[in-house]
């Protein structure tokens, strides 16, 4: 089995996510597509995941692939996260990670809403819904008062309180029937939402082009061509399968696969055969790659195993709460973080180092933040180094 410099392994996993140094993309939908999603919990994230992978970036690109061309969609997919991903993504996404139909039942029932509220309630809301996308405050006036209740999820010491239209609505979203969005141009997190039927907004994509079996075997398969060389490990929690589902898909396309190892981190990793023959061939940039990455971006979400990402003693500060904060990349290493509040479109930006870069570094660091600041705020916006 061989084994590869994890320093040249991690710029050939920057290079396929367009983050190594003259590797930029030309076009949205080339990003979405080679590296499978965006993650879209942060109505900002997405923006700045694009501008670190591309040439020129402009919010409206963006704005413009998503709400007028309707190139991209908006779905839960793994790990029930939020996520943007193209069109031809997407029935893989959605038929790889949607949950059976007895566990959406079940959830429903958990919330104290039988089946035939349920069906009563969505009828009604696929009625109002034709023609338009609509608020959650608008839906709720619209519909008969006594048909709209409290409702509440008891999960452990947690206590959820909803109403059963918006236990519905999530249900109807998981079920492929409808889409939440925000407006154009929105960064606001906490602006609400609306809810638009699916096939109102997509009417030629079809969920049922692929089955599941196929779509997980698909996703496992594309995971690997864009975040590999990865362990199982990696696989089943960035899919969010079951390690039976994961050694099923592995079986399927075995003869496709390869074993390698990485100088100085444990385990097994496995890579396309394709992928492979490139990677051979890859000449590492003997120049350094800075990035500076949103909150959730894919390259830092992508990997369970993460001491390829960050030093073992770090993790906590960077990972935190199941998340992975803004970070600060340095030939694909975390080598530091920065503040969240620029996805709103909100300065300072606060840079934190976990030691003290070159100035070459520390000066390429500030200008790639500042023009962050301007892509987010349409404005000059200051940029702090806060030093231990």
């Amino acid at each position: 089995m061989e084994t590869f410099q994890e320093r040249i392994v991690n710029q050939y996993v920057l290079r396929k996510h367009y983050l190594l140094e003259g590797s930029e993309a030309k076009d949205v939908l080339q990003v979405v597509n080679d590296i499978i999603a965006l993650h879209a919990t942060s109505a900002g994230t997405p923006y700045i995941s694009l501008f670190a992978r591309m040439k020129d970036f402009k919010r409206k690109d963006l704005d413009e692939e998503f709400y007028i061309k309707r190139g991209l969609v908006r779905l839960r997919a793994m790990r029930g996260t939020l996520f943007i991903t193209s069109l031809e993504s997407a029935p893989m996404l959605y038929q790889a990670t949607k949950l059976p139909e007895p566990q959406l039942l079940n959830m429903t029932r958990k919330w104290g809403i039988s089946q035939s509220e349920y069906s009563e309630l969505s009828e009604k809301l696929h009625n109002f819904l034709k023609g338009g996308g609509k608020a959650l405050t608008e839906i709720r006036k619209a519909l008969p008062r006594d048909l709209v209740r409290a409702v509440e999820f008891r999960d452990g010491k947690s206590i959820y309180k909803w109403t059963n239209v918006k236990v519905v609505l999530t249900m109807m979203m998981r079920r492929g029937i409808v889409i939440s969005e925000k407006d154009m141009g929105t960064l606001r997190l906490t602006k609400a939402n609306k809810y638009v039927l699916f096939q109102e907004i997509y009417p030629k994509l079809n969920f049922d082009s692929v089955t599941s079996e196929e779509a997980k075997t698909m996703l496992v398969k594309h995971y690997i061509k864009s975040f590999g060389p990865v362990t199982e490990e990696d696989i089943a929690w960035w899919t969010g399968f079951t390690r039976t589902d994961v050694k099923e898909a592995l079986a399927a396309i075995e003869k496709e696969l390869v074993c390698v190892k990485l100088s100085g981190l444990q385990g097994d990793y496995l890579m396309l055969e394709t992928d492979y023959r490139h990677f051979i061939k890859f000449k590492p940039l003997t120049t350094q790659s800075v990035s500076l990455l949103p909150y959730e971006d894919p390259y830092t979400k992508g990997y369970k195993v993460r001491d390829r990402l960050v030093d073992k003693a770090r993790e906590k500060m960077v990972y935190v709460g199941g998340g992975v904060q803004p970070t600060i990349l340095l030939n694909g290493k975390i080598i530091g973080t920065w503040n969240r509040n620029i996805e709103e479109g909100k300065g300072p930006i606060k840079l934190r180092f976990f030691w003290q870069p070159k100035k070459d570094v520390e000066k390429e660091i500030v200008q790639k933040a500042k023009a962050i600041g301007r892509l987010m705020a349409n404005q000059e916006i200051s940029v702090e180094i806060e030093r231990d």
